[in-house]
């Protein structure tokens, strides 16, 4: 018998950027990765500090002593695999954070409105500590083409996008079976 199954993801969506680069707009994101081969190459010292050892990647940009704004941006692209047994169910989704850090620096003659940066920086570099608390395991895709981007904008806001596949559990509740209603969620938290 068919349960119905309710995916409620406890989010504010806000809308960063749009799939729409360079004025050509784009249906999926690996369409985007074929723009990185028009940009001049880039270092991480380009972009970090000069004196790299005021900054600590460690530590959450504040602006005028305020607390650090992360957006959150969730694309369910597919809900699959429900399993009543194990309780979980598998969801691919594209997740897109944004925040501002003012310490870095803008690329020397950067007329575009974005760059698109080595996505291996963003282990030299803060980013957002979130993770799915009720997530089993968290595939990150990795095909013949990265499916992950990571942008630089003038105003230093950096954009991260990338494809992951879920299996996160839900604490399904059949009293009312084979009448039941499935409510689960989709939990993003921060370590800090």
């Amino acid at each position: 018998m068919a349960r119905r199954l309710a995916v409620v993801i406890g989010l504010v969506l806000a809308s960063l950027r749009p799939s729409c680069v360079d004025g050509k707009s784009y249906r999926n994101y690996s369409d985007i990765g074929e723009l990185s081969k028009n940009h001049a190459s880039l270092s991480l010292s380009d972009i970090l500090p000069t004196h790299q050892k005021t900054y600590d990647k460690n530590r959450a940009p504040k602006l005028l002593g305020q607390p650090t704004v992360v957006y959150f941006h969730v694309t369910v692209l597919s809900i699959d695999s429900i399993n009543e047994e194990s309780m979980t169910y598998v969801a691919d989704i594209f997740l897109a954070q944004s925040w501002r850090d003012p310490r870095l620096r803008l690329p020397e003659n950067m007329s575009e409105e974005y760059r698109i940066l080595d996505v291996d920086w963003l282990h030299s570099i803060w980013r957002p500590d979130c993770f799915f608390k009720n997530a089993k395991k968290v595939t990150f895709h990795e095909m013949s083409i990265p499916n992950h981007y990571l942008w630089l904008y003038h105003d230093k806001t950096l954009l991260y996008m990338s494809k992951l596949t879920l299996v996160l559990s839900c604490a399904m509740k059949f009293e009312s079976y084979p009448h039941d209603t499935q409510i689960c969620s989709m939990m993003i938290e921060s370590r800090k």
